[in-house]
């Protein structure tokens, strides 16, 4: 966690901040809670239906390299209450069995170790993505309402047995990316020295910006800003898979206003040019983008579908919805990258406390 709690002026938490004063007709993170934004759903994608989707808000889905995993946060009945918060965001965790999704698991303290690792708190918990063996869960964990608390926070199973969770800069193997005052969250690692995450550090970055580490001779360096082309002057970041496998591209949510923006966030690509440089970006098009809130959309391990989460302008009342990746006109040539590498293969560290 942050030592220091600071408050952000734009972007994301104002989703949070607009819904504080708009929970008097239904439960916070409930389907009917929100403040009556642009309602107007998706003309393509479809819903992923229950039981990935309830009552409660459902996103950020990405899945095990064999498919028959899906791991996703939610404020569904079972989370772990958040004081001072109208949202309780936890993970939560589904296995397909013949091609049906079966009932969540909660993350949390009643979970068998073996089963899963115990991450979710009173705390917002995030992002979440299982290694491509399936050994760690990358997470990010934010106090209530206050996304400048970010930090990324991984969790190892270690002989069949879950672990408890690490942060970032306590693993010899990760860089040490996580500071005191700004947001480190929803990464893209792209090889063992190569890693993009996304960044928001007051006087540093215009909003949450894209930026990378890489890891040169063993030792992993400053982390430097992809540019002011993908970047804009509000909230850009990534979600896991969003990479092609060669590199050059990236799939970004972003708040921008301009350049084609349907409104809320929307989906968007960027390309590298042949400096290797990355160029402003596309807007992926009104198979996924709407007036509402187009949030966090990956691939699932087949690169042959694309899900993420949808919901009415200035909420979070989301579901999780997918779409065939070759119906985005931008993707059809997309080859997304697989899962994140497990960067702790080589560790069998047992931490003795859940930081």
């Amino acid at each position: 966690m942050k030592d220091k709690l600071l408050m952000p002026k734009s972007g994301f938490l104002s989703l949070v901040l607009m819904l504080a004063y708009d929970v008097s007709y239904a439960m916070p993170g409930m389907h009917g809670s929100g403040s009556g934004g642009a309602t107007e759903g998706p003309r393509v994608s479809r819903s992923m239906g229950e039981p990935i989707n309830s009552p409660g808000a459902e996103l950020e889905i990405t899945y095990s390299a064999d498919g028959k995993t899906a791991i996703f946060v939610s404020t569904r009945e079972g989370s772990i209450e958040s004081p001072g918060s109208p949202y309780s965001f936890d993970i939560w965790m589904s296995h397909s069995v013949d091609g049906v999704w079966q009932k969540p698991i909660h993350l949390g303290p009643d979970i068998d170790p073996t089963v899963g690792p115990n991450i979710n708190t009173s705390a917002w918990e995030l992002e979440p993505s299982f290694s491509d063996d399936g050994n760690v869960i990358y997470f990010t964990r934010y106090e209530p309402g206050n996304l400048l608390s970010g930090d990324l926070y991984v969790v190892q199973k270690i002989d069949g047995v879950w672990q408890s969770a690490r942060n970032w800069n306590d693993v010899p193997e990760l860089p040490n990316i996580n500071t005191p005052t700004g947001e480190e969250h929803c990464p893209i690692i792209a090889s063992d020295s190569l890693i993009y995450f996304s960044y928001h550090q007051p006087g540093v970055t215009q909003d949450s910006d894209i930026w990378k580490v890489e890891k040169k001779d063993g030792v992993w360096q400053e982390p430097e800003s992809l540019g002011p082309k993908i970047n804009s002057p509000h909230r850009d970041h990534m979600h896991w898979t969003g990479l092609s496998k060669d590199g050059k591209s990236l799939i970004i949510t972003s708040m921008r206003p301009d350049l084609g923006s349907r409104g809320g966030h929307d989906e968007w690509i960027s390309h590298q040019n042949e400096e290797g440089e990355w160029q402003q970006p596309l807007n992926l098009g009104d198979a996924i983008n709407t007036a509402g809130e187009d949030m966090c959309w990956t691939f699932t391990p087949d690169g042959k579908k694309f899900t993420g989460s949808w919901g009415p302008q200035g909420t979070f009342d989301m579901d999780i919805r997918w779409v065939y990746k070759d119906d985005v006109p931008l993707l059809k040539d997309f080859e997304p990258i697989g899962p994140p590498p497990n960067l702790l293969i080589n560790s069998k560290k047992k931490p003795d406390t859940d930081k």
